[in-house]
């Protein structure tokens, strides 16, 4: 299973700006799927599992957009019957998602831990936070557009510019070649939770 910790940044400079029952409650609403739900960990801390790859990737992808989490996923057994918090829940999942989170406030982007098929998945993931990262707003603008599945066309017409700068403004942000990574990012992470090691 897909144990998520994430750590607010700047939480020590700045205690009075956590508002972590806010953030909680965003997590449940924007971040469906979760086999046990966000709950507030530590003071600055968030965590909840899931067991679809395709939801881990997309909280982890909106999180290092908002630049202000560091992500730890962890991948691995989880103890049951599952507790109905998640702050009860425990196994090597959630360990490793410890390591994975003060991982990631070394490198300042999500980190995963488990299998060697973990370190793989963190690899190709870091690499597409660091495409996203690299946008400008206006290459954003469209991305978030087309990730929600509009056209070209649509895009310009949402925008109010050009089809060809929607073209221009996709083709900087290297839209496509990150989505075509996608898919290998949710296979490593099915073979970090189906198999105990690579090969």
């Amino acid at each position: 299973m897909y144990a998520l910790t994430v750590d607010r940044r700047g939480s020590r400079e700045d205690p009075e700006s956590l508002a972590m029952l806010e953030h909680r409650d965003r997590f449940r609403s924007s971040f469906p799927g979760a086999v046990l739900g966000w709950q507030i960990s530590a003071g600055d801390e968030l965590q909840a599992l899931y067991d679809e790859p395709q939801c881990v990737l997309d909280v982890v992808l909106a999180l290092a957009d908002e630049q202000e989490w560091h992500v730890g996923l962890g991948i691995g057994h989880v103890d049951t019957p599952l507790p109905e918090n998640v702050n009860e829940a425990t196994g090597q999942a959630f360990v490793s998602a410890r390591e994975a989170v003060t991982a990631s406030k070394d490198t300042g982007y999500p980190a995963v831990r488990g299998s060697d098929w973990a370190t793989h998945a963190e690899a190709v993931l870091s690499l597409a936070c660091a495409v996203r990262e690299r946008r400008t707003e206006t290459a954003k603008q469209a991305t978030v557009l087309a990730q929600q599945g509009f056209t070209q066309q649509q895009i310009a017409q949402e925008l109010d510019i050009a089809q060809s700068s929607v073209s221009r403004r996709l083709s900087s942000a290297l839209w496509s070649q990150e989505q075509a990574v996608h898919p290998t990012v949710l296979t490593f992470l099915e073979l970090a939770n189906e198999q105990p090691e690579a090969p």
